[in-house]
Protein backbone atom coordinates (compact mmCIF):
# COMPACT_ATOMS: atom_id res chain seq x y z
CA UNK A 1 0.00 0.00 0.00
CA UNK A 2 2.80 2.24 0.73
CA UNK A 3 4.53 1.58 -2.46
CA UNK A 4 1.56 2.33 -4.16
CA UNK A 5 0.99 5.58 -2.46
CA UNK A 6 4.62 6.43 -3.15
CA UNK A 7 4.43 5.90 -6.82
CA UNK A 8 1.22 7.64 -7.36
CA UNK A 9 3.04 10.85 -5.59
CA UNK A 10 5.76 10.60 -7.91
CA UNK A 11 3.29 10.09 -11.31
CA UNK A 12 1.76 13.34 -10.00
CA UNK A 13 4.33 15.55 -9.46
CA UNK A 14 6.12 14.37 -12.85
CA UNK A 15 2.52 15.54 -14.44
CA UNK A 16 2.44 18.71 -13.03
CA UNK A 17 6.42 19.85 -14.38
CA UNK A 18 5.90 22.03 -17.23
CA UNK A 19 6.56 20.59 -20.70
CA UNK A 20 8.93 22.30 -23.07
CA UNK A 21 7.29 21.95 -26.53
CA UNK A 22 10.13 20.87 -29.11
CA UNK A 23 10.51 21.04 -32.63
CA UNK A 24 12.86 19.18 -35.37
CA UNK A 25 14.49 20.59 -37.91
CA UNK A 26 15.87 18.22 -40.57
CA UNK A 27 19.09 19.48 -42.52
CA UNK A 28 20.32 18.29 -45.88
CA UNK A 29 23.19 15.89 -46.05
CA UNK A 30 25.30 18.86 -47.95
CA UNK A 31 24.45 21.68 -45.10
CA UNK A 32 27.74 21.64 -42.55
CA UNK A 33 26.06 22.26 -39.37
CA UNK A 34 28.48 24.81 -37.31
CA UNK A 35 26.46 26.40 -34.55
CA UNK A 36 23.63 26.28 -33.34
CA UNK A 37 21.74 28.72 -31.03
CA UNK A 38 25.25 29.69 -30.53
CA UNK A 39 26.98 26.91 -29.38
CA UNK A 40 29.47 24.60 -31.82
CA UNK A 41 27.77 21.46 -32.67
CA UNK A 42 29.16 18.70 -34.62
CA UNK A 43 27.91 17.85 -37.98
CA UNK A 44 24.45 16.85 -37.88
CA UNK A 45 21.33 16.08 -40.31
CA UNK A 46 18.60 16.03 -37.57
CA UNK A 47 17.90 18.58 -34.30
CA UNK A 48 15.53 18.83 -31.85
CA UNK A 49 15.02 22.44 -30.37
CA UNK A 50 13.04 24.63 -28.53
CA UNK A 51 9.86 26.33 -29.57
CA UNK A 52 10.26 29.53 -30.75
CA UNK A 53 13.25 31.64 -32.22
CA UNK A 54 16.25 29.49 -33.26
CA UNK A 55 19.61 30.43 -35.16
CA UNK A 56 21.80 28.04 -36.95
CA UNK A 57 24.62 28.29 -38.72
CA UNK A 58 26.08 26.11 -41.48
CA UNK A 59 28.20 25.71 -44.87
CA UNK A 60 27.05 24.21 -48.08
CA UNK A 61 29.33 21.82 -49.51
CA UNK A 62 28.60 20.33 -53.21
CA UNK A 63 29.15 20.23 -56.81
CA UNK A 64 28.46 21.18 -60.19
CA UNK A 65 29.57 20.60 -63.37
CA UNK A 66 30.67 23.31 -65.83
CA UNK A 67 31.97 22.52 -69.36
CA UNK A 68 32.86 19.33 -68.74
CA UNK A 69 34.52 20.06 -65.48
CA UNK A 70 33.63 19.42 -62.13
CA UNK A 71 33.82 21.90 -59.75
CA UNK A 72 33.74 21.57 -55.86
CA UNK A 73 31.76 24.18 -53.91
CA UNK A 74 31.87 25.66 -50.48
CA UNK A 75 29.93 28.38 -49.22
CA UNK A 76 30.38 31.52 -47.02
CA UNK A 77 29.14 30.35 -43.65
CA UNK A 78 25.18 30.85 -43.36
CA UNK A 79 23.20 32.06 -41.01
CA UNK A 80 19.46 30.90 -40.50
CA UNK A 81 16.85 32.56 -38.05
CA UNK A 82 13.18 31.40 -37.73
CA UNK A 83 10.60 30.86 -35.12
CA UNK A 84 9.00 27.47 -34.58
CA UNK A 85 6.22 26.14 -33.07
CA UNK A 86 6.05 22.14 -32.17
CA UNK A 87 6.21 20.94 -35.89
CA UNK A 88 8.69 19.31 -37.87
CA UNK A 89 10.83 21.16 -40.56
CA UNK A 90 12.95 20.99 -43.24
CA UNK A 91 15.73 22.68 -44.81
CA UNK A 92 16.46 22.63 -48.47
CA UNK A 93 19.01 24.19 -50.14
CA UNK A 94 19.19 25.36 -54.12
CA UNK A 95 20.64 23.22 -56.99
CA UNK A 96 23.94 24.98 -58.24
CA UNK A 97 25.08 24.43 -61.67
CA UNK A 98 27.39 27.31 -62.46
CA UNK A 99 29.64 29.56 -61.11
CA UNK A 100 27.44 32.41 -61.87
CA UNK A 101 24.86 30.30 -59.10
CA UNK A 102 27.37 29.75 -56.40
CA UNK A 103 28.20 33.73 -56.88
CA UNK A 104 24.79 34.43 -56.04
CA UNK A 105 24.56 31.97 -53.33
CA UNK A 106 27.33 33.08 -51.69
CA UNK A 107 25.73 37.05 -51.97
CA UNK A 108 22.39 36.16 -51.09
CA UNK A 109 21.68 32.69 -49.84
CA UNK A 110 18.28 31.16 -51.02
CA UNK A 111 17.29 28.76 -48.83
CA UNK A 112 13.79 26.94 -48.72
CA UNK A 113 12.29 26.11 -44.90
CA UNK A 114 9.12 24.22 -44.83
CA UNK A 115 7.00 23.04 -42.41
CA UNK A 116 5.32 19.41 -41.43
CA UNK A 117 2.48 19.94 -43.90
CA UNK A 118 4.56 21.53 -46.61
CA UNK A 119 3.91 25.35 -45.88
CA UNK A 120 6.81 28.13 -46.32
CA UNK A 121 7.78 29.22 -43.36
CA UNK A 122 9.02 32.77 -42.28
CA UNK A 123 12.96 33.14 -41.42
CA UNK A 124 15.58 35.47 -42.03
CA UNK A 125 19.41 34.91 -43.61
CA UNK A 126 22.92 36.29 -43.75
CA UNK A 127 26.11 35.18 -44.42
CA UNK A 128 28.75 35.13 -41.04
CA UNK A 129 31.26 36.68 -43.01
CA UNK A 130 34.96 37.16 -42.14
CA UNK A 131 37.95 38.89 -43.78
CA UNK A 132 41.63 37.35 -44.42
CA UNK A 133 42.63 33.90 -43.86
CA UNK A 134 39.64 31.43 -42.79
CA UNK A 135 41.39 28.69 -41.18
CA UNK A 136 41.31 28.29 -37.56
CA UNK A 137 37.50 30.26 -37.35
CA UNK A 138 35.88 30.36 -33.73
CA UNK A 139 32.68 30.38 -34.90
CA UNK A 140 30.45 30.33 -31.83
CA UNK A 141 32.60 34.06 -31.08
CA UNK A 142 31.51 35.28 -34.10
CA UNK A 143 28.22 34.60 -33.96
CA UNK A 144 28.10 35.97 -30.12
CA UNK A 145 29.29 39.20 -31.67
CA UNK A 146 26.97 39.02 -34.31
CA UNK A 147 23.83 38.78 -31.88
CA UNK A 148 25.00 42.14 -30.50
CA UNK A 149 24.46 44.09 -33.79
CA UNK A 150 21.78 45.13 -35.36
CA UNK A 151 21.86 42.80 -38.13
CA UNK A 152 18.96 40.94 -39.93
CA UNK A 153 19.44 37.15 -38.38
CA UNK A 154 20.92 38.68 -34.95
CA UNK A 155 18.99 37.29 -32.01
CA UNK A 156 19.41 39.30 -28.69
CA UNK A 157 18.23 36.27 -26.60
CA UNK A 158 21.40 34.70 -27.15
CA UNK A 159 23.05 37.25 -26.32
CA UNK A 160 25.09 36.36 -22.77
CA UNK A 161 24.30 38.53 -19.99
CA UNK A 162 27.20 40.59 -19.03
CA UNK A 163 27.70 39.30 -15.19
CA UNK A 164 28.86 42.09 -12.43
CA UNK A 165 32.26 42.08 -11.89
CA UNK A 166 33.28 40.92 -8.42
CA UNK A 167 35.31 43.41 -5.99
CA UNK A 168 38.58 42.31 -5.44
CA UNK A 169 39.80 42.43 -1.70
CA UNK A 170 43.56 42.95 -1.21
CA UNK A 171 45.52 41.26 1.64
CA UNK A 172 45.78 43.71 4.26
CA UNK A 173 49.40 43.81 3.84
CA UNK A 174 49.34 45.11 0.39
CA UNK A 175 46.40 47.90 1.57
CA UNK A 176 48.91 49.03 4.49
CA UNK A 177 51.73 49.04 1.62
CA UNK A 178 49.38 51.04 -0.60
CA UNK A 179 48.73 53.59 1.81
CA UNK A 180 52.40 54.14 3.01
CA UNK A 181 53.55 54.60 -0.64
CA UNK A 182 50.61 57.17 -1.55
CA UNK A 183 51.24 58.67 2.02
CA UNK A 184 55.05 59.03 1.43
CA UNK A 185 53.93 60.46 -1.84
CA UNK A 186 52.23 63.25 -0.51
CA UNK A 187 54.44 64.20 1.90
CA UNK A 188 55.97 67.28 1.93
CA UNK A 189 60.20 67.91 1.00
CA UNK A 190 61.09 69.99 4.09
CA UNK A 191 64.96 69.20 3.79
CA UNK A 192 65.46 72.79 2.53
CA UNK A 193 63.20 74.46 5.04
CA UNK A 194 65.29 72.71 7.60
CA UNK A 195 68.58 74.14 5.85
CA UNK A 196 66.93 77.82 5.80
CA UNK A 197 66.25 78.20 9.08
CA UNK A 198 69.72 76.75 10.45
CA UNK A 199 70.65 79.74 8.21
CA UNK A 200 69.06 81.87 10.28
CA UNK A 201 69.87 80.65 13.49
CA UNK A 202 73.53 80.88 12.87
CA UNK A 203 73.01 84.51 11.39
CA UNK A 204 70.85 85.55 14.86
CA UNK A 205 73.54 83.87 16.78
CA UNK A 206 76.50 85.98 15.29
CA UNK A 207 74.55 89.05 15.92
CA UNK A 208 73.59 88.63 19.88
CA UNK A 209 75.77 89.68 22.71
CA UNK A 210 77.36 87.23 24.85
CA UNK A 211 74.46 87.36 27.45
CA UNK A 212 72.15 86.64 24.86
CA UNK A 213 74.55 83.79 23.21
CA UNK A 214 74.61 81.92 26.55
CA UNK A 215 71.18 82.05 26.91
CA UNK A 216 70.63 80.63 23.87
CA UNK A 217 72.89 78.01 24.47
CA UNK A 218 71.17 77.42 27.99
CA UNK A 219 68.11 76.69 26.51
CA UNK A 220 69.21 74.34 23.60
CA UNK A 221 70.74 72.63 26.24
CA UNK A 222 67.05 72.24 28.67
CA UNK A 223 65.79 71.10 25.39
Amino acid sequence: MKHTLALAVIFTAACSLPAYAKLTLTLPKSAQLLVVNGVEMEDETSLELNDGNNQIVFKYNTSFRQQGEQRRFTSEAVILTFNGQDSAYKLSLPRLRSDSDADKFNKLAELTLIDEAGGDVEYTSDLLLKVGIQLGRDYDKEIAVYNKSSAPAALLNLVPQTQKSTPVVLPATTVVVTHNSQASEQMPDTSKDQINVGQMLDFWYSQADEETRKAFKFRINQD
